[in-house]
């Protein structure tokens, strides 16, 4: 394995040695016994992905497809799963999967779902408007290929077949010699201007790492020049972040091209390219990127963008986000905190992962949603690029998990731990045991029991959200962010409470209303569609109680009147208390009293994630996050 230039600050333990406990926990097992570990996840899920393989009908029509995705995400997934839950019942899966996969590869080594392996430039407008009805330029060819060769290594690392590995490098050579043949630079590649093929810079770099071979490091540092490039080409990634420009702002009619979930892909490989090589400018942009997401991007939902594309989503009420678009703002947001240490990007990352991301698994671990709404019901797509089992969202789900999984505890070099998110958790680490317990959504108050090996410090992440922290009955200074304290060798517990205020947030101004055609609007309504009057087109407000963005719900007995109301709480001088009630509905419910000078009410409210996350089939009036 080559060494890193920059080593990260601090490292999670090994996956085997990490569960998730609580209802979070219980849904995460849920989701990847059907999606996964269960007879009909092999069976029957698993065999379409792989399907795609010996069909190479991604390239049928001039307008290229992505069938291909589908198989290395599940793979990634599996294989973490299998890790992350000790299966090694799915180890021999696993490997006879990739082994059947790499038995459809051609003698040159191309691994693909497209007939026609040198079909990776965008597909002509003009011919696609005849096949999809408007003017497509889709070619994710390199796409899939990326998360193929992903797939593959994720395996490899996990059964240590060596043939893997070799099948692996071989596909990565082929797609760099064609490449060089027909003198195309990747950034020409695919649709979205490159973005979706500039993504296997992180995976190539893994398998850059496990070999050694310099081929795959230059062809890495060759996607990260085309991001620097003189004539400012889209979407001159690293040159644009390194202005600070907002997204938004870099070309015009963001909606066509800045694509979010595939540029942020980018910048996790960005980060990997600056781990291998240490030119710090690699970093730079991609902080940079984070502070202007953090500032222009993130919506209402705490995730980022709008339905999957970056357009100054932080001005628009009516909140449309991809799982896939959350997933990867967690890990980035996950990636950086480990370079760095700095507490601000767990910050972000509790507040997409307690949100948005757990308000697209369906309570019943079978599906997702393809996007998370504001209100109404989340949409859900079935059928996606003519796939009967799998989605691009749902296929990432189990990586979300285990990245936060990774995230909770965190050690640096010298083995002092870092204890980041507070939910329910069980953690092995080569200095001890931790466990954690208690109720950090609702009541604010935990209990860590520390079962070491040999003394060390402990540094305990203070949220952002709270308005006191205190440990054994000690209060905190906040402003430190991280409080340190030494525990012995043996066991010891400490005692954690967080008080939060319940906050009302009030847009500052009306809402522009767009047109009924404007993107903001059509996207928002259709795919499992809602009525435009579940939008949101007049100053309203939200309401936060710690980590938790609150919604009404048909699921705690909200009516309609409640969930949808006609008056809005904004600029009536308003504040807001809540209390925890018990509920087996929903994960954490609050009854709150609303007062001002000219009197007050109550409500009941719940958590976003669990009052939302159905596939519902029959409301399309199901929650709401405005008053």
């Amino acid at each position: 394995m080559i060494a890193y230039k920059i080593n990260d600050k601090l490292n999670p333990p090994p996956l085997e040695g990490l569960h998730i406990g609580g209802s979070i926990g219980e849904l995460m097992n849920r989701f990847f016994e059907e999606r996964i570990f269960s007879d009909y996840a092999r069976e029957v899920i698993y065999p379409e992905t792989e399907e795609q393989f010996r069909l190479r009908d991604d390239d049928k029509t001039v307008v290229g497809m992505w069938r291909g995705e589908f198989w290395g995400k599940w793979m990634i997934s599996a294989c973490r799963a299998a890790r992350m839950c000790k299966r090694e019942d799915m180890y021999e899966f696993l490997r006879g999967a990739a082994c059947r996969l790499i038995a459809t590869a051609d003698p040159d080594g191309y691994i693909g779902t497209y007939r026609d392996k040198a079909n990776f430039l965008p597909c002509d407008r003009e011919a696609a408007l005849a096949v999809v009805g408007w003017r497509s330029d889709w070619n994710w060819n390199i796409w899939c290929r990326k998360y193929t060769l992903w797939g593959l290594l994720e395996c490899y690392q996990l059964t240590n077949d060596e043939e893997i590995l070799s099948a692996a490098a071989k596909s990565a050579v082929q797609l760099i010699d064609l490449l060089d043949e027909t003198g195309y630079r990747i950034g020409e590649t695919g649709t979205f201007n490159g973005l979706p093929s500039g993504s296997i810079l992180k995976p190539m770099l893994i398998l850059y790492r496990l070999t050694g071979d310099e081929r795959f490091l230059k062809f890495s540092v060759g996607i990260a020049d085309n991001w620097e490039r003189a004539d400012g080409r889209i979407p001159n990634l690293i040159s644009n972040a390194l202005e600070m420009k907002p997204i938004h702002e870099w070309y015009p009619s963001s909606e066509s091209w800045a694509k979010a979930y595939e540029m942020m892909s980018c910048l996790d490989g960005l980060l990997e390219l600056y781990r291998v090589t240490g030119v710090e400018r690699y970093f730079t942009a991609v902080s940079n990127l984070y502070t202007l997401l953090c500032e222009y991007e993130q919506n209402r939902l705490y995730s980022v963008g709008f339905n999957d594309i970056f357009a100054h989503a932080s001005e628009y009420p009516n909140s449309l986000s991809e799982p896939c678009d959350v997933i990867h703002w967690m890990r980035l947001c996950h990636e950086l905190y480990r370079l760095t240490g700095d507490p601000k990007y767990i910050d972000s990352f509790e507040l997409a992962f307690y949100n948005p991301f757990l308000a697209g698994v369906f309570s019943d671990g079978k599906w997702g949603a393809r996007a998370v709404r504001s209100a109404g019901r989340h949409m859900v797509a079935l059928g996606q690029a003519d796939m009967k089992y799998s989605h691009c969202c749902v296929n990432n789900m189990p990586r979300g998990f285990v990245n936060a999984a990774e995230t909770f505890v965190m050690l640096d070099s010298d083995g002092r731990i870092y204890l980041n998110l507070y939910s329910e958790f069980d953690c092995e680490t080569d200095v001890g045991n931790i466990s954690l317990r208690g109720g950090y959504l609702t009541t604010g108050q935990v209990s860590a029991v520390f079962d070491l090996t040999r003394g060390t410090d402990v540094y305990l992440r203070i949220p952002r959200h709270c308005r006191a922290a205190y440990v054994n009955g000690e209060e905190l200074n906040l402003t430190e962010r991280c409080h340190r304290m030494s525990l012995p060798a043996g066991h010891s517990q400490i005692e954690l409470n967080f008080e939060y205020d319940t906050n009302i947030e009030e847009m500052k101004s009306t809402p522009t209303r767009y047109p009924d055609n404007d993107f903001r609007i059509a996207r928002f309504v259709t795919g499992n569609n809602v009525p435009t009057d579940v939008m949101t087109f007049d100053r309203r407000a939200v309401i936060t109680r710690g980590p938790l963005l609150l919604a009404h719900s048909k699921l705690i007995g909200n009516s309609d009147e409640e969930i949808f109301p006609k008056d809005s709480i904004c600029g009536q001088g308003c504040t807001c208390k809540a209390e925890p009630v018990e509920s087996d509905a929903v994960r954490a419910m609050f009854r709150l009293r609303i007062e001002n000078a000219d009197g007050s009410f109550e409500t009941t409210m719940c958590d976003y994630a669990s009052g939302s996350n159905r596939w519902s089939q029959d409301d399309e009036r199901l929650f709401n996050i405005y008053m």
